[in-house]
């Protein structure tokens, strides 16, 4: 008897969810493919006159004693080349923090026995985002950090520093910008390249072509960032406290920073007329000198505040503001 085989129903997505479209930062698609396919075309140009002029696979009028004649190992083996570092780098990126997170535990899993606030902000974001909930885990580090790991609906990864320094809301909003960088299919790319500009020269020279990608790939991990940005900004609808999210894991994440959390967050929460307060005029001009050391999460900020007051930015909210209110 045939066994019936149960097709996977397409999940319904409903109309006013939010598509890439709607929040991607201009240029991000444009450098991506510039990167990705200048790297490919290269390959398979070099590729092709390896094949065409020394072994002779295209050219029907090579002559018998050409270098590599009908040495057709050579061409097939560049593209294998190509395919193989590319899966040996996704493994190497990945195997040391899958091991860290099978040691780390369950009960550092976010789940609703063992993090049940932040497992909610994963439930109703992945609802909002119409997206698969991602797994999360809470590392025992003194370093703080968030990022996200490629996987079947991705893994994000924070730390106890970054836990402790966020309100709730501040939270939500890092996380957001994981899951719009899970939900834009940045993370995969954006872990190896990173993973191979950390690499050991070994590694860099046997995975030649993931280190030319990272390289070609350099501005667009910036890009990314700004996308990530504005998908916490629809998700929480208050640019203030997504800046003052990103603000505070930079002040956390830089060592050298003289910054304390009690002025950090006087610093957020005072109002913009501090002629009378000596102690929050110092606080400005420390956090004028770090922002001037840190342009880009300078730019990042700028982005935030204006993206609401753009005719893209306000399309986009519409229709978080309507998938809200079909979940409410």
């Amino acid at each position: 008897m045939a066994r019936r085989v149960r097709k996977r129903r397409k999940k319904k997505v409903p109309e006013a969810a939010l598509t890439l479209d709607d929040y991607q930062f201009a240029g991000e698609k444009r450098v991506y493919w510039e990167g990705v396919g200048g790297l490919v075309g290269i390959w398979l140009f070099i590729t092709w006159d390896i094949a065409y002029f020394l072994v002779g696979v295209l050219n029907a009028k090579v002559k018998p004693d050409a270098p590599l004649y009908h040495d057709y190992w050579l061409p097939i083996g560049l593209i294998v080349y190509l395919a193989l570092a590319w899966l040996i780098a996704n493994w190497l990126a990945v195997r040391p923090r899958r091991r860290q997170l099978k040691e780390a535990g369950m009960n550092r899993r976010v789940l609703n026995k063992t993090y049940p606030k932040l497992k909610s902000i994963l439930g109703e974001q992945a609802k909002l985002l119409v997206m698969d909930e991602p797994e999360m885990y809470v590392i025992d580090d003194d370093t703080p950090y968030i990022f996200s790991m490629p996987g079947r609906n991705g893994t994000i990864v924070t730390t106890d520093p970054v836990v402790g320094a966020m309100s709730d809301e501040e939270m939500a909003a890092l996380i957001a910008r994981e899951m719009g960088h899970i939900k834009s299919h940045h993370v995969r790319m954006a872990f190896v390249t990173r993973f191979i500009r950390r690499a050991n020269v070994v590694a860099q020279v046997l995975l030649f072509p993931v280190r030319m990608i990272a390289l070609f790939l350099r501005g667009w991990l910036d890009l990314i960032e700004v996308t990530a940005d504005r998908v916490a900004l629809l998700v929480t609808g208050r640019p203030a406290l997504v800046n003052a999210a990103l603000v505070k894991l930079a002040v956390a994440a830089d060592r050298e920073a003289e910054i304390s959390q009690e002025d950090l967050d006087a610093f957020l929460e005072s109002a913009t007329d501090i002629s009378t307060d000596a102690a929050q005029i110092e606080r400005h001009y420390m956090m004028g000198q770090f922002l001037t050391k840190q342009p880009h999460l300078r730019e990042r900020i700028e982005e935030v505040t204006g993206f609401l007051r753009t005719e893209e930015g306000q399309q986009a909210m519409q229709k978080m503001t309507e998938m809200k209110q079909k979940l409410a």
